[in-house]
């Protein structure tokens, strides 16, 4: 989905009473803007404001449309009084003031016409104070609107605006509570939905075993033959658990759908003697997060919102956890209990559907699971870890490697470089307080999680190559 932003073309009343050709030319150029950003945004576009009512109409306007974010550009110069007051009434959405203009250089012939065209940098200037002043929240991105560099800072921003209007707008399953006395993602809802968004759901493992039980027969065996086609099935996988999975697969995204569940975190030791859900049908999960919906483990909701942030940012995002530490490489083994999104594969045609024991909750009990190898490359890595004064995102970058990777394992896995020491790496994350559940998405995700986190007033911090 292309991230819902308001574009705003802002000049003064007294160039469209006194010099109206000024002012046509001025909105030609506020629709060239818009061409070009309708190319990545589902873009509303008010092109000229010239007075505090028509400022008040576009933001009415703006609000109407449900907009994650609204860009002001300053065609020329207008008095900040005009616009200031309207842009409270935007309820918070995040604003970015795009300072920028038609001309790209100063040559020597350089006109007084050419002056009067370009010369929004005033507006943006007055305006900046004004809401600085008033503790008004924007962002500010300088730059000519055909620079690569500007368009990406742009890009970045609104791709941060509609993951935090995802964000305020998601629903956050938690399934059967937080693994006991598991302490670092134990964090109070009501502080999450307060400086993240999210609205927080306790359900009960019996939700799951009464939306499992009312699966049809018949969508068991839908389910069945479509993993045929899908994946190559292990002969070992023995048709029981394979039913099993598929029955609790279909109720599980039965709940997910009566709850309307953007993210959902899943404690696998709430299913001991849980008659109907006898165990996490890892598949599924996979599965779900490979369609959009955050995950987290053991509950983790914080670590659902993470991956669903990366899923939209990146187009997919992946829950994953650090395991073992190769020192001598500088790498880490990272793996969990069987949950991991196929469309990070390297090759989608050879995703594994396995047994996975589950002597954790039963001996003899199993499920089923995904395998594959993560393709390698470059990927950033997220944490949303409760400090002192509220959550921190904290941000690292690393790369998938090719080999080695381990078959024998019944659950994902891959290695993870880190750029320099991981010693410091591992030292630094710690004493940030990440948490040991993480994001992960393909790419440098970093520029837009910065403006993520500004939009929302919350810190960021990277764990580099020193820690």
């Amino acid at each position: 989905m292309k991230p819902r932003i308001g574009l705003i073309g802002l000049t003064a009343e007294l160039y469209r009473r006194k010099v109206p050709e000024l002012v046509a030319g001025l909105e030609t150029f506020s629709r060239e803007l818009a061409g070009r950003l309708e190319r990545e945004l589902e873009l509303t576009h008010v092109p000229v404001v010239c007075t505090r009512p028509e400022m008040e109409a576009a933001v009415e306007k703006l609000a109407a449309a449900g907009v994650d974010g609204v860009i002001l550009v300053f065609l020329s110069y207008s008095p900040s009084l005009i616009i200031a007051p309207a842009l409270k009434k935007l309820g918070g959405r995040p604003i970015l003031v795009w300072n920028t203009q038609k001309l790209e250089t100063v040559g020597t012939e350089f006109s007084g016409a050419d002056m009067f065209k370009n010369h929004g940098m005033h507006g943006v200037q007055d305006l900046a104070s004004v809401m600085r002043r008033e503790g008004l929240a924007f962002h500010l991105i300088t730059g000519h609107y055909r620079d690569a560099a500007a368009r990406a800072g742009v890009n970045d921003w609104c791709r941060a605006a509609a993951a935090a209007g995802r964000l305020g707008r998601a629903r956050l399953g938690r399934l059967g509570g937080r693994f006991e006395d598991m302490g670092d993602f134990a964090w109070d809802d009501r502080r999450l939905r307060e400086q993240l968004g999210p609205q927080a759901v306790d359900l009960p493992v019996s939700r799951l075993s009464e939306c499992s039980r009312a699966v049809p027969e018949k969508e068991i065996q839908g389910l069945v033959a479509a993993e045929n086609r899908r994946f190559r099935v292990d002969p070992k996988l023995d048709p029981a658990t394979r039913r099993q999975a598929a029955r609790l697969e279909l109720g599980l995204r039965r709940l997910v759908a009566e709850e309307r569940l953007n993210g959902l975190g899943i404690n696998f030791m709430a299913f001991e003697g849980a008659e109907g859900a006898e165990a996490i049908p890892f598949a599924a999960i996979s599965k779900l997060m490979a369609e959009g919906l955050g995950y987290g483990g053991e509950g983790d909701i914080l670590c659902a919102a993470a991956v669903l942030i990366l899923h939209g940012l990146a187009g997919a995002g992946n829950f994953v956890e650090m395991f073992t530490t190769d020192y001598r490489n500088d790498r880490i083994f990272m793996s969990h209990m069987g949950e991991s999104n196929p469309n990070l594969a390297r090759d989608p045609k050879s995703v594994r559907l396995a047994r996975k024991e589950m002597s954790l909750i039963k001996p003899g009990l199993a499920t089923t699971s995904l395998l594959f190898q993560l393709k390698p490359g470059p990927v950033t890595l997220l944490n949303l870890a409760p400090g002192r004064d509220g959550l921190n995102f904290i941000m690292a970058r690393g790369r998938v490697l090719a080999k080695p990777w381990f078959p024998g394992l019944d659950v994902p896995n891959f290695m993870l470089k880190i750029p320099g020491r991981v010693e410091n790496f591992l030292t630094g994350y710690s004493r940030l307080g990440g948490t040991h559940h993480l994001g992960l998405a393909y790419g440098d995700q970093r520029p837009a999680l910065r403006l993520l986190a500004e939009q929302l007033g919350r810190p960021a911090f990277e764990v580099g190559e020193e820690g």
